[in-house]
């Protein structure tokens, strides 16, 4: 049974508990999901949550995530229960400091590489554009540029080099596609600039918090970096393993709603922050690409939990050796 990713926006919302329901309340309305239903539970407004819901979803394996303005999880309530074991967060620590951790991080650029020329590729292809289709196949030969063998953290500064030549050049082609009104030419993060790198901030936060949850349930420590520089409170392995996931989750997104003029410039408040509505415009379209149902690599799954998958290969391959294979999505 597919399950739901429940998004409250709604200022003053009240989630609570009624036997084995969650029960949301907002605006004098009142809905309510069988728990069997719920996969996880974000918060993008202001909301009370009571312990009884807490308890309910803790119990279901149901996560309840805080998201910021830029939506970025903030919070997270989870059960206690550990996931995983000891053995995974040692050869995590061990993996980082070697010549499997080159391989491993190598792999998922030169993914994230190809994921970023395929779309260029797929956007001149719709539009008949010779030059943007030239132009992703330039961006895909990058990934040619990645030395076949190294180790971490010595060869970390070769690999940043490379996947930043290939960025530069993939959001340089984005002009082509998307007005100047909506995207200024260049990829931006805080403050955004345009509403279309805020749209992006904000759909990253949400895959972001997708892929934290996946480490968490697969044992893995998510703020334990390999390419990404350990700090205080930085998820650095959750941005080591997010960079296969962005083009196919995120960027095709915001694109499509850039493109169909659902994101304006009205959108962006003076902060540099996306307004409540066009967060919610945002939210709605990144969240059911990531969990509706499609053809991946010749079997119907999710983006979701394809990265649920993701995340026990690679547990697979810090505990047993066996190989590991970065996420590739064929474009259409």
């Amino acid at each position: 049974m597919k399950k739901m990713h429940l998004v409250l926006n709604g200022y003053g919302t009240v989630v609570r508990r009624c036997s084995n329901r969650i029960v949301v309340e907002c605006d004098g309305e009142t809905e309510e999901f069988a728990v069997d239903e719920v996969e996880q539970v974000l918060i993008a407004g202001a909301a009370t949550v009571t312990s009884g819901v807490a308890a309910l979803a803790a119990e279901h394996g149901i996560d309840i995530t805080v998201l910021g303005q830029d939506g970025m999880p903030v919070g997270r309530f989870v059960s206690c229960t550990p996931c995983g074991t000891g053995l995974t967060r040692k050869n995590q620590v061990l993996g980082s400091m070697g010549c499997e951790g080159y391989v491993f991080c190598a792999g998922i650029l030169r993914a994230k590489i190809a994921h970023m020329g395929g779309l260029v590729r797929v956007l001149g292809r719709n539009r008949n554009d010779q030059g943007l289709k030239e132009e992703g196949k330039k961006i895909e030969r990058v990934a040619e540029k990645m030395p076949g063998q190294g180790s971490l953290p010595q060869s970390a500064q070769v690999m940043r080099v490379v996947e930043a030549e290939a960025s530069r050049r993939y959001f340089a082609a984005l002009r082509l596609v998307i007005g100047p009104e909506v995207y200024h030419g260049i990829r931006r993060h805080r403050p955004a600039g345009d509403v279309f790198n805020a749209s992006l901030n904000y759909g990253y936060g949400i895959l972001y918090n997708e892929v934290e949850r996946a480490c968490l349930i697969a044992g893995l420590d998510p703020f334990l970096g390999y390419l990404h520089a350990d700090r205080a409170g930085r998820r650095s392995f959750v941005y080591d393993v997010i960079e296969q996931f962005r083009q196919p989750v995120v960027d095709q997104a915001v694109i499509t709603l850039a493109v169909r003029r659902r994101i304006r410039a009205a959108d962006l408040d003076g902060r540099g922050y996306l307004t409540p509505d066009a967060r919610r415009r945002v939210a709605a379209t990144v969240i059911d690409r990531l969990t509706a149902d499609r053809d991946l690599g010749g079997r119907v799954s999710s983006f979701s939990r394809a990265i649920t998958e993701n995340m026990r290969d690679v547990v697979r391959y810090l505990n047993e050796g066996r190989p590991y294979h970065p996420f590739r999505y064929r474009w259409r």
